[in-house]
């Protein structure tokens, strides 16, 4: 089967993009310290903003420093006279006389601010959340720092800091580095902190308010201190979500040979959180949605997302990228170093999946919104760059960095590259050459293709054993779009093929060969090649790419008898997962049983998820059947991929099985799941048991939610009232968060209810909440009103958050391309009518001329 594939792709720079470097660098910051007074109450900070700066090569007369919308009172220059004027967002100080070159002065620049807009947040009590505590925090990243503080916000500028804090009695005050001193003085508390290692502007953090600090130990090779602090009565979720905190210090350590370089490691969990995390040197800011109770922990984990954060602590704070366009250096290691930690946890397997989670979602985004390299510099604003290029493909691409090395070489040169970059400013070259260093091996041709360029293979592999001359015959297309703009890919695929079957079982067994396995290095450069592997018998077990190195989409064009043959013996679970997907495709009797095998026999849920999920696609009743069979599987993960399966039978047997499980299992995600599904069958039976759940108060509204996006799926124009309703602000925020999607999905299925549908979502386009509004965003694309792009041009440009902006900017361009598919269709239409009347006149011009 060959595939027609869809060769455009839209463009990722916006309208308005530049291409984008780094600022001239005039003099170094050598330190920051900040004294800062916030008032909670009145959502304002007052500071003093002392900065270290050391001309470099030149006299230095005048310094500009970033300051959004800051309140400048005071700028005072010691040893040397200084004005200031402060216009067009920057603060201008001119020194009389000059800093001479290489001499050191400093900059106290006393400021307030109110409000802002960005970069500090003040979450507060109101009428919908009477019970909140008071607090604040920051958010610097990407260049957010200067809406809180005066300074040189560039990542190429890393200086050591201190922040002495003046809070009320009774809050705790959190900053970066050591914390030096805690007094009370009357009716404050004076925090004390100081960093002692060069970090950037974007990774200073301040928090403040009621929170209560859990120690948890020392970790890692300096006896680190490692604590978390939560909101009052959170501190048992606490413990679950970061409980794992010491050993990923200690699994870190090891893998880069490099201690963790701070004095201290916290993490602090905060209300509506714009981010999942925010790797702070030596203070991690956390979302409080990852603190999670006991029924979430069964199928829950927070370790991705710490992980994630702990890793920045080496990869983007120790090494800093130099400029934004090389941001994959910071988060595509700390998105490889999630999956890095789940091996070191959970096994092979599950590292091998994690990095397969990746591959899918930069997939999606590649295939559905744009293709881009991984180091772009064309953009508006930097946030644009934080992506699914960015994160996961830059991930996936260090996992075929390992395979392309080999675990030894690819670690010493991590271990290389962190110790040759400690502190400083990087960009990818340095990585490449600390390849170059450590092992000998010249990468630039690999970089240039997987990280410069853009795009990734797309695989047709097909398999033929050749009884007359006793060979395998392997056929690899590319079938990517190959042209002199767009060259075929280079790389090596393994292909292992083994005489006999192995007994050693399928789970967590690593890359290594196998049994009597056979491994010829197959290398691909063009759009077709093929590889000759003569046997003296046709293999039992061919094994393609172990350890799914090679970035690619991959389909197998192979007969039942191998694809049930990798599925029972393969121990990689990706190639078992490919083979699933295929005999789900093939859908004959003896794939049918090989599947239904792998239901019962499969020893890693991640390969049953993605069974269940290719079931589902095939709508077949014998695959419902096998759904229905995993829906009382022993691991929760697998009942929650057969119930969001069987929400593509729209029958009362699938109804009939999923009503039990919708109205209770152990697992909030399962039942969430089987919820939701049971609105797409759409049964007589299913508004009522959704309706009864839609005011649930589960977890992070886990119940309530699923339950509104099985409402929106029933095409009952009762839903619309209940679905707005749960847009009230006092609603749970993951609950808020299901509002937009269900709205548009109402607006699709019921025409008279549009307007309502609109009018709803254009309000939720300034909601207060940061992941609501962007979920409303989202939902007006999907909807495609042309109704919604007045309040989405305004979002393009105003928006306070780059996401806003960009999310907005293509979400018009999404609704005017749908807009004008039915005018070209037209178009074309009135083309083909002209052409029809041309070749009718001809035909009658030929007919006169030759009455033949």
């Amino acid at each position: 089967m060959k595939r027609v594939l869809n060769d455009s792709h839209r463009a990722f720079a916006l309208p308005g993009a530049r291409s984008n470097y780094g600022p001239d660098k005039r003099v170094r910051v050598e330190h920051i310290d900040l004294h800062l007074r916030p008032f909670l109450a009145e959502r304002r900070l007052e500071g003093v903003c002392t900065t270290t700066i050391r001309a470099l090569d030149e006299p230095v007369e005048r310094v500009e420093l970033d300051a959004v919308d800051l309140r400048i009172a005071q700028v005072e220059a010691p040893g040397y006279g200084c004005t200031f004027e402060h216009r067009d967002d920057r603060l201008h100080v001119h020194f009389s006389p000059a800093i001479p070159a290489g001499a050191q002065g400093n900059v106290a620049i006393t400021y307030s601010v109110s409000n802002p807009r960005a970069g500090l947040f003040f979450i507060l009590p109101d009428d919908d959340h009477p019970q909140r505590p008071a607090h604040a925090w920051t958010q610097s990243q990407d260049e957010n720092a200067r809406y809180w503080l005066p300074c040189f916000d560039y990542p190429h500028e890393k200086q050591t800091t201190s922040a002495t804090i003046i809070v009320p009695k009774g809050l705790y005050a959190l900053s970066n580095g050591a914390l030096m001193e805690k007094r009370d003085e009357g009716d404050t508390t004076t925090y004390r902190y100081e960093q002692h290692v060069p970090h950037s502007t974007y990774l200073l953090t301040l928090v403040v308010g009621p929170f209560a600090e859990i120690e948890q130990g020392t970790a890692g090779k300096n006896a680190v201190p490692v604590s978390f602090s939560v909101l009052p009565g959170r501190q048992e979720d606490g413990k679950r979500s970061f409980g794992a905190t010491p050993a990923m210090i200690e699994c870190f350590e090891k893998k880069t040979a490099m201690p963790y370089p701070y004095a201290r490691y916290t993490q602090i969990a905060v209300a509506e959180f714009i981010f999942g995390g925010m790797e702070n040197t030596s203070a991690t800011t956390q979302t409080d949605r990852t603190l999670h109770d006991a029924r979430a922990h069964l199928d829950f984990s927070s370790d991705p997302l710490v992980s994630h954060e702990l890793a920045h602590q080496w990869f983007g704070d120790l090494l800093t990228c130099r400029d934004w366009s090389h941001a994959w250096l910071n988060e595509g290691f700390a998105t490889y170093f999630e999956c890095v930690w789940r091996e070191a946890d959970l096994g092979w397997d599950e590292y091998l999946y994690d990095v397969f989670g990746c591959v899918a979602r930069y997939v999606d985004e590649d295939s559905d919104r744009y293709r881009r390299p991984i180091v772009c510099n064309r953009f508006r604003d930097p946030i644009e760059l934080f992506d699914r290029h960015l994160y996961e493909k830059g991930g996936a691409v260090l996992h075929m960095l390992r395979g392309e090395l080999g675990e030894a070489r690819f670690w010493r040169a991590i271990q290389t590259y962190v110790a040759s970059n400690a502190t400083k400013n990087v960009e990818t070259i340095d990585l490449i050459r600390a390849i170059e260093t450590s092992t000998g091996r010249n990468m630039r041709g690999f970089f240039d293709r997987w990280v410069f360029d853009a795009g990734h293979p797309q695989l047709d592999i097909d398999l033929r054993w050749d009884e007359e001359r006793r060979v395998l015959i392997v056929t690899v297309d590319q079938k990517q779009t190959i042209d002199d703009t767009h060259p075929a890919f280079t790389f090596d695929l393994i292909v292992g093929s083994c005489q006999s079957l192995s007994d050693g079982g399928l789970s967590n067994v690593g890359p290594d060969a196998i049994g009597d396995e056979r491994r010829v290095a197959m290398h691909i450069d063009g759009p077709h090649t093929t590889l000759a592997i003569h046997a003296p018998s046709r293999p039992k077990l061919v094994r393609l790419d172990p350890g799914a190195y090679v970035l690619s989409e991959m389909t197998f064009v192979f007969g039942a008898d191998d694809l049930i043959a990798i599925l029972a013996h393969d121990p990689d679970p990706i190639a078992r997962i490919r083979a699933a997907r295929a005999l789900c495709k093939d859908g004959s009797a003896k794939a049918r049983t090989a599947l239904a095998d792998a239901l019962r026999n499969e020893p890693f849920w991640g390969v049953l998820d993605e069974l269940c999920s290719a079931l589902a696609k095939t709508r077949a009743p014998w695959a419902q059947e096998l759904l229905m069979t995993a829906l009382t599987h022993a691991h929760p993960k697998v009942r929650r991929a057969a119930a969001q399966g069987l929400g593509n039978f729209r029958d009362a047997t699938a109804a009939d099985a999923l009503l039990p499980v919708a109205k209770g299992d152990a697992s909030y995600f399962v039942q969430a799941a089987a919820l939701t599904s049971l609105g797409k069958t759409r049964d007589e039976r299913a508004f009522d048991v959704l309706q009864s759940f839609v005011s649930e108060h589960s977890w992070n509204g886990t119940i309530e939610a699923a339950a509104l996006r099985g409402m929106a799926e029933l095409a009952d124009e009762r839903v619309i009232d209940s679905a707005i309703l749960c847009a009230d602000p006092g609603r749970d925020e993951g609950l808020r968060r299901a509002v937009p999607g269900a709205l548009a999905r109402i607006g699709a299925l019921i025409e008279n209810q549009r307007s309502t549908v609109v009018q709803a979502l254009d309000l939720l386009l300034d909601d207060a909440q940061f992941l609501v509004q962007l979920g409303a965003i989202a939902a007006a694309e999907s909807l495609g009103d042309a109704r919604l792009i007045p309040s989405l041009s305004r979002l393009s440009v105003s928006g306070f958050d780059g996401r806003v902006r960009r999310d907005a900017a293509e979400a018009i361009l999404r609704i005017q391309e749908a807009r004008s598919v039915p005018a070209q269709v037209e178009a074309l239409r009135s083309d083909l009518d002209a052409l029809r009347t041309e070749n009718r006149k001809l035909a009658e011009r030929i007919a006169a001329l030759d009455p033949r």
